[in-house]
């Protein structure tokens, strides 16, 4: 079965591709997982330094992770992996990769594994976003304590789902933790606003 490919920018009216511009999505993509197919939108190709053309047509997604930096390489294909075993949403950050220094951008590669009708994984779908307004003193910083929080509280439930109280305990005592970071990040926040 044959993924279709994400919308090209045409196909979005002007003033939603305005705002998804700045919200910092740079564009979609689809994987076709059994026929190892990964086909981005035009800016997305642009950004990971292929022509778009290459993009349309789509390339297997080790293709795609040879672009990716090579300190970010293995966790991002564990990261997609692992998406794909267990299925929904995920979401992974990574830097590409280029000859030049000035080639370097930082992304974030969101996405859902969808499932045929017998349940198997089949097909991932979803956005790019373009992590280079963040700044490693604020909202980068920000966004990760704030990830960091929805993962403690996935986890916390999951502990409770096992009747396990003494893990239930650590977790508890790792949300406060950053939950203290969290407030620091209010608190030292140069706007005053919560991110």
């Amino acid at each position: 079965m044959r993924s279709p490919p994400p919308e090209s920018e045409a196909d979005i009216p002007g003033g939603l591709r305005a705002a998804l511009a700045a919200s910092g999505v740079v564009g979609a993509w689809v994987h076709d997982i059994w026929a190892d197919r990964l086909v981005v939108s035009a800016p997305v190709a642009r950004a990971v330094g292929w022509p778009p053309e290459a993009g349309a047509r789509g390339v297997p997604l080790a293709r795609f992770l040879a672009r990716i930096h090579d300190a970010d390489r293995a966790r991002v294909d564990n990261a997609l992996h692992a998406a794909i075993a267990r299925g929904g949403a995920f979401a992974v950050a990574f830097r590409t990769r280029g000859p030049r220094r000035l080639d370097l951008r930082r992304l974030d590669l969101r996405g859902r594994i969808e499932a045929d009708a017998a349940g198997t994984p089949a097909r991932a779908r979803g956005i790019v976003l373009d992590l280079a307004e963040d700044r490693a003193d604020g909202p980068r910083d920000q966004h990760a304590v704030n990830r960091m929080a929805e993962h403690a509280i996935a986890l916390r439930g999951l502990a409770d789902d096992l009747a396990r109280p003494g893990l239930s305990r650590l977790l508890d005592r790792l949300m406060v933790e950053i939950g203290l970071e969290l407030a620091r990040h209010l608190r030292d926040s140069p706007d005053g606003q919560r991110h």
